[in-house]
């Protein structure tokens, strides 16, 4: 078979004891990820908290699209078969509950969403098309339970290094918290195709690769934070093979920055035939080994770690935790909403935006849709949205005051905010489009892109905003809090306020309209 099956670590520890039988009694999980060159499978028992099964098949799905902007017939259908493998196995097990989703880079195919289509109809399987922010979101809680305190290890500067092969991402945390995370359009796969057609032509490779690769990252300096010292340094990949066997030298997860150093000059002049039979990688791993090499040096330099930890967690992990984190909200303690709250927040630092006036109104507006809820129907996630869009509606101020909502739409479609989807963005884009003066029509044409669904959820979630935002008009925060009632079909806001709210009461007048269209129900503004 074409599959390279092993048993894999439960937080660390081998379980050999689950067989198929012995685990039909439990919850069992599959995840499924499709990446720019690998396919993974693994089996989780969600019950017992373990990895039953784990199955990994080569593809070149990288090499196509890098070579061709496009992933060709061929690879599509070794892919499927590989896939309906995946599948057999499944039903093998009595799988019935899958995730399957495919790495952002594969996006990057301009025949992308016929490759999704191809899968399903020759599989079955429904795959995700991951954003980034997603993709590593799902990277990061990987790491968070593989690792040993992780919530200590953060307590200090600490980088999250992740190689991709199209893409890393700088993730970094600090006095337990998360501080930013950037993505950077630099992979070893992607160097190797983009630059492969030089090797033969100049004697200067290796310094034009060095030259390529610290061109992306210099970059850093731009928007690293300030003030952040980074003492731990975690390099996490979903195909850290090639670095494992070169690297660590049996030496478990930690190499020091001597040592790395050291070895990196070892391998800086050995072709990668040479280092595939020395280390015994397969060639494609050793080809890529010091483009990834490089990428891990120039990073390291920015920071005063002295030395590296490497995480086993891949996508497929990451997919797996968080099914168990809808089960066992307790297996994390560390809370990755805020992580994307964070996000948001630093955004709207960069755009300078007013702080009390975001606090103040992000209040009212939680505090409405937590008393609204039966009015609303809606759910936490959706309660995250609107708290996004709170803390982003004004950060169009920083381009023009005039009509500020339409550039906070376009600031928040440009951004990443890690952790949520493309769609969840563009309805928070939406909500914040529409918190102030306009209304949504068959005439909004970036309304109506987004599915029935989610326009209605940003429609409902932008009515109350409205009014929330209403209710600090002027911007000097006077209504202290607000109690909300709903009671005979009838939404009642009280103020509590020591001031005169004349503004805030026409203000709140003229955004209920909407709130009225939405709803069926005129809010009133008592106090």
């Amino acid at each position: 078979m074409p599959y390279n099956k092993s048993q894999v670590l439960e937080k660390g520890k081998r379980d050999y004891s689950c067989g198929v039988r012995t685990v039909a009694k439990h919850k069992l999980f599959a995840s499924i990820t499709v990446g720019l060159q690998t396919l993974v499978l693994k089996i989780a028992d969600l019950t017992k908290m373990s990895i039953v099964e784990y199955v990994k098949a080569d593809v070149s799905i990288g090499a196509d699209i890098y070579d061709h902007q496009m992933i060709e017939f061929q690879t599509v259908d070794q892919a499927c078969r590989q896939l309906a493998g995946f599948v057999q196995i499944m039903n093998d097990y009595g799988v019935t509950s899958y995730r399957a989703v495919a790495a952002s880079s594969v996006q990057e195919s301009r025949n992308a969403e016929y490759i999704k289509e191809q899968i399903r109809i020759k599989t079955g399987l429904n795959v995700e098309w991951l954003a980034n922010a997603e993709e590593r979101f799902l990277h990061n809680q990987a790491v968070a339970y593989n690792t040993d305190a992780f919530s200590d290890l953060i307590q200090r500067g600490t980088m999250l290094i992740d190689i991709g092969s199209g893409s890393m991402q700088l993730t970094v945390y600090n006095d337990g918290h998360f501080i930013f995370s950037r993505n950077i359009k630099l992979g070893p796969l992607r160097i190797r195709e983009l630059l492969g057609d030089l090797e033969s032509k100049t004697s200067d490779f290796v310094e034009i690769m060095e030259d390529y690769i610290r061109s992306k990252i210099d970059g850093y300096h731009q928007f690293a934070p300030k003030g952040v010292t980074i003492q731990n340094f975690v390099l996490v990949g979903t195909d850290l093979l090639a670095f494992k066997q070169t690297f660590m030298e049996g030496s478990g997860d930690t190499i020091s920055r001597k040592r790395f150093a050291e070895l990196y000059q070892h391998i800086l002049t050995i072709p990668p035939q040479v280092l595939a039979k020395e280390y015994t990688l397969p060639y494609d791993s050793a080809s890529q080994l010091l483009p990834s090499a490089m990428m891990l040096k120039m990073a390291l330099e920015i920071t005063g770690a002295e030395s590296i930890i490497l995480s086993d967690a891949d996508l497929a992990d990451g997919v797996i935790v968080h099914e168990l984190l809808q089960l066992h909200r307790g297996i994390l303690n560390h809370s990755f909403t805020d992580d994307i709250i964070v996000a948001a927040r630093n955004i709207a630092a960069r755009y300078n935006c007013d702080a009390e006036h975001i606090r103040i109104v992000e209040n009212f507006a939680l505090h409405l849709f937590d008393r609204l809820k039966r009015l609303h129907g809606l759910d936490k996630r959706d309660r995250l949205l609107l708290q996004l869009a709170a803390i982003l509606q004004d950060t169009g101020s920083y381009i023009d005051m005039n009509a500020h909502y339409v550039h906070s739409y376009y600031i928040i479609e440009s951004s990443e905010i890690i952790g949520i989807s493309e769609n969840e963005r563009d309805i928070v884009a939406n909500i914040a489009r529409y918190h102030s003066a306009e209304t949504p029509s068959s005439n909004s044409s970036d309304f109506q892109r987004l599915p029935a669904t989610s326009r209605l959820i940003a429609a409902k979630l932008a009515a109350i905003l409205r009014i929330a935002d209403a209710l600090d008009d002027s911007r000097q925060q006077k209504v202290a809090r607000i109690a909300v009632s709903l009671k005979n079909d009838q939404v009642t806001v009280t103020a509590r306020s020591d001031d005169d709210l004349s503004l805030e009461k026409q203000t709140f007048k003229d955004k209920a309209a909407y709130f009225e269209e939405v709803f069926g129900l005129k809010p009133i503004l008592r106090g």
